[in-house]
C-alpha cells in the first residue's frame, strides 16, 4: 500500500494527540471532526502498521527534543554572552578605578584628597573585582581551585602593596608636618 495524502493528514492528527494519544481517540476525533465517513478502527491500526506510525511518533519525538534542546542551548549561550559582556564592561570599570587609585597614591601630593578612606573600603573592591573575574571565568568553563588561589593571592599582595603606600604616604606626611624650619645658629665666641 502506498502511502497517500490522506493517510499523512491522518497520520498528523495523531501525532498532535501527544503522550495520551490512541487508534480509539483517533477514531472519535475523525468521526466528530469529519463529514465523510471516517476510516474504521480496523483501517487505523492497519495504517498504522504499514506506515509505521509508532516508529514515525519516536522519530520525530526525537527531533522535536533535539531541535527543542538546540534552542535551549542557543539561548543558554546568548544569556551567558550578554553576562560575559556585562561582567567584561564591570571589570574594565574596576580596572579603570583600581589603576586610577593606584595612580593617585604613587602622586599623591598635599591636599588631594583619595576616595578610599578605609582599607575596609578598598578590600570591598577587590572584592566585587575578584567576584567578577570568577563570575567571568566561571562563564567561559575556564575556573579553576589554581587560579581561586592565583587570584586570592593576587589580591593580599594587591592589599599589602597598597597599604605599604598608604604607610609611606602618612609616614611621609607626618614627617613634614613634625618639621621645622632649622634656625641658623650664630656661635658667640668665648671671651
Amino acid at each position: 500500500m502506498k502511502e497517500e495524502l490522506k493517510h499523512k493528514e491522518i497520520f498528523e492528527q495523531y501525532y498532535i494527540m501527544g503522550k495520551d494519544r490512541s487508534l480509539k481517540k483517533l477514531l472519535d476525533k475523525l468521526h466528530q471532526d469529519s463529514t465523510e465517513t471516517a476510516p474504521s478502527l480496523r483501517t487505523l491500526k492497519s495504517w498504522s502498521k504499514a506506515f509505521n506510525w509508532q516508529e514515525r511518533i519516536e522519530q520525530r519525538d526525537i527531533e522535536v527534543s533535539r531541535g527543542l534542546e538546540n534552542k535551549t542551548n542557543e539561548t543558554i549561550i546568548s544569556i551567558k554572552a550578554g553576562f560575559k559582556a556585562e561582567i567584561k564592561a564591570q571589570l574594565n570599570i574596576f580596572k579603570v578605578m583600581l589603576n586610577r587609585l593606584i595612580k593617585k597614591f604613587k602622586e599623591n601630593k598635599e591636599g588631594e584628597t583619595i576616595e578610599i578612606k578605609k582599607i575596609e573600603d578598598l578590600k570591598v573592591i577587590t572584592d566585587s573585582y575578584e567576584k567578577l573575574i570568577k563570575l567571568y571565568l566561571t562563564l567561559i568553563g575556564e575556573a579553576s581551585e589554581i587560579e581561586e588561589i592565583e587570584l586570592k593571592d593576587a589580591k593580599e599582595k594587591l592589599i599589602s602593596k597598597i597599604n605599604s603606600i598608604i604607610a609611606r604616604e602618612k609616614k611621609g606626611k607626618s614627617l613634614k608636618r613634625n618639621k621645622k624650619p632649622k634656625r641658623k645658629r650664630s656661635i658667640k665666641p668665648a671671651i
